[in-house]
């Protein structure tokens, strides 16, 4: 009996297999199919296309390329490969001719090897994604000649300009934009609120709950202000009436709308975070060690800026090591710069 059910997944597993092949492999030849048909029916506007599928963080802060490709090749129609759930954030991008969801990886390393438009760009960095299936793993040649890896991209630089370097752009500043569809979106609290994200895709990017839980009490009774968590998972666990958590019930496009009208951020390096940069709002970020790096910068535009954005860096250790009495005092003189209190009705 145990090798009949081990033959049944065994087979369960091969079928998988192909149909995940020929998915990745159908996705593939429409787009070529449709980029050689743009190509032949209007020869003077070229097709870009860029690879930048996945995470929220990269694909916001690698924003600014887009205008710098319009302006580099003119009457371009730039096709931004993405995954589906990071949709949203590119969507409704004025510069965006297509934006072309991402099958499966295999999808992805079938452009890398050979596509029909006239300039292609892999923002990815060597050793990041592997293939589920054939384990195939998707390398960008371009990042190796410019020798940036996942040891050194932030050495020296910020993500745009690593993502700038790959498209051929060379070291491009900018202030990173998001633009979200024109539509009425329920506030909390009636839009008088600070927002929160506090969970990281790596663990040694977030600082302690313990923590977290005396920074919203002493805001709480410092400024009577309302805050709102975001997040996918794993939510804070604290209760008061001036706390709302919506961790892990809103959608990307919901998160944005909560960020855009978020009068102060409180966050660790994370997606969101970027989000908020985009937005321009005022913000305390908590930073630390990571990977290779003992002190980096992953922003460009407005938290390249103190009188916006406050950076709390712990330099011997991960962000998890802040103490509490450093971020309070941090998040005290941020208010103060920002003159942000007078905007909130119920300030005391």
């Amino acid at each position: 009996m145990p090798s009949i059910y081990l033959s049944t997944a065994l087979w369960q597993f091969k079928f998988r297999k192909l149909g995940y092949l020929f998915a990745g492999l159908i996705a593939y030849i429409k787009l070529c199919t449709w980029v050689i048909f743009q190509r032949i029916s209007h020869p003077s506007r070229p097709v870009v296309g860029v690879l930048l599928a996945q995470h929220l963080g990269d694909i916001v802060a690698s924003e600014p390329i887009i205008p710098a490709l319009l302006e580099k090749y003119p009457q371009a129609k730039i096709v931004w490969i993405i995954q589906g759930h990071f949709r949203p954030l590119l969507e409704n991008h004025p510069g965006i001719y297509r934006l072309v969801t991402e099958e499966n990886m295999l999808f992805s390393f079938f452009l890398t090897k050979w596509n029909p438009c006239h300039q292609f760009f892999n923002l990815h960095l060597n050793e990041l994604r592997k293939d589920p299936y054939f384990h195939i793993p998707l390398v960008n040649e371009t990042a190796t000649k410019l020798n940036i890896n996942i040891h050194n991209y932030y050495s020296q630089h910020n993500l745009l300009e690593n993502f700038s370097q790959l498209a051929g752009l060379g070291l491009l500043t900018g202030q990173p934009t998001l633009f979200l569809p024109n539509k009425k979106f329920s506030l909390p609290f009636e839009g008088n609120y600070w927002l929160i994200h506090r969970i990281s895709n790596d663990p040694c990017r977030e600082w302690t709950d313990e923590n977290w839980i005396k920074l919203l009490q002493a805001a709480i009774q410092e400024w009577d202000i309302n805050i709102v968590e975001i997040g996918t998972s794993q939510g804070l666990d604290f209760q008061h009436p001036n706390f709302l958590s919506l961790v892990g019930k809103t959608s990307v496009e919901d998160s944005l709308f909560l960020i855009k009208s978020a009068q102060f951020f409180i966050g660790i390096d994370s997606g969101p975070t970027h989000c908020a940069n985009a937005f321009q709002i005022p913000a305390l970020i908590m930073l630390g060690e990571f990977a290779d790096f003992k002190k980096y910068m992953s922003y460009s535009g407005a938290y390249q800026l103190s009188n916006i954005a406050c950076l709390v860096y712990h330099e011997n250790g991960p962000a998890k090591k802040l103490s509490f009495d450093e971020v309070w005092t941090k998040l005290q003189q941020s208010v103060e710069v920002n003159h942000i209190l007078p905007e909130i009705p119920n300030h005391k």
